[in-house]
């Protein structure tokens, strides 16, 4: 069984897969909120690049971290490759740090939720804080676990890049709302020309409800909501969520 974050060829075709909406979202977001020219801005986690380097060809100044070393060395590839710029580093979503502030952060598609426990979200908020201007933009996307709604249980999505063709298989396996904790099981079905691969990967992911996530950020006290989207993107579109919502993209500005 493999890591699927150390694939990241794999990896990178196959979440590049439907982003134009996020990405169009992310840009507007920003270039609403932020008077600059060049925003600088920050991505946690930022893999393989798939958001940063069509934000950087947008004109932002960015920054990103990983720990997985695979991704890093493919993103800085990529970037050469395109002759961009951005400044990478070896950091972690919990006890990251900055001497530089940043316009914009985001983190979205259940990135936060690779934060396992309640004391570290908040650690990692507070260092958003800590690294966010004021009145800078922290965009949060995750799901929640709906009150009443069906969870769905499998995902399934193809991707191509040149001859290259990813089918991506995300299970739910396992789900305990008492721990909150969701395990997922992912399949990649390579294809390249006349080969064909295949590798599975299993991770964990914490779990919110609208209820549990709400009392986590009212522990940020530096940090407000002031819009509230689903996952379509639409930023002329704000929503007021309820118990049954199963998905979120928070606007959080700090105060």
């Amino acid at each position: 069984m493999r890591n699927w974050y150390d694939l990241p060829t794999y990896y990178d075709v196959s979440f590049s897969y439907d982003m134009a909406d996020e990405l169009a979202f992310i840009n507007n977001v920003f270039r609403k909120f932020i008077k600059s020219d060049k925003p600088k801005i920050l991505e946690p986690a930022c893999g393989t690049g798939r958001l940063l380097i069509p934000l950087i060809k947008k004109g932002f100044d960015c920054t990103g971290f990983d720990l997985n070393k695979n991704a890093l060395t493919y993103l800085k590839h990529k970037l050469e490759k395109n002759s961009l710029h951005a400044n990478i580093k070896y950091d972690d979503m919990i006890n990251f740090s900055s001497r530089k502030k940043y316009d914009g952060i985001y983190c979205t598609v259940d990135t936060f939720r690779h934060i396992l426990s309640e004391k570290s979200a908040i650690q990692h908020l507070e260092n958003i804080t800590k690294v966010l201007k004021k009145n800078g933009i922290y965009i949060l996307g995750l799901h929640l676990i709906p009150k009443k709604k069906k969870v769905d249980k499998v995902i399934k999505w193809t991707s191509k890049r040149g001859r290259l063709t990813v089918k991506t298989i995300m299970s739910m396996i396992k789900l305990d709302k008492k721990k909150r904790r969701e395990t997922l099981e992912v399949q990649l079905k390579i294809k390249r020309d006349k080969s064909t691969d295949s590798y599975t990967s299993k991770y964990s992911l914490r779990t919110y409800t609208l209820e549990q996530l709400l009392s986590t950020l009212d522990k940020i006290i530096d940090l407000e909501i002031i819009n509230i989207y689903d996952e379509y993107y639409d930023i002329s579109k704000p929503i007021t969520l309820n118990s049954n919502s199963d998905y979120a993209v928070l606007l959080l500005r700090k105060k």
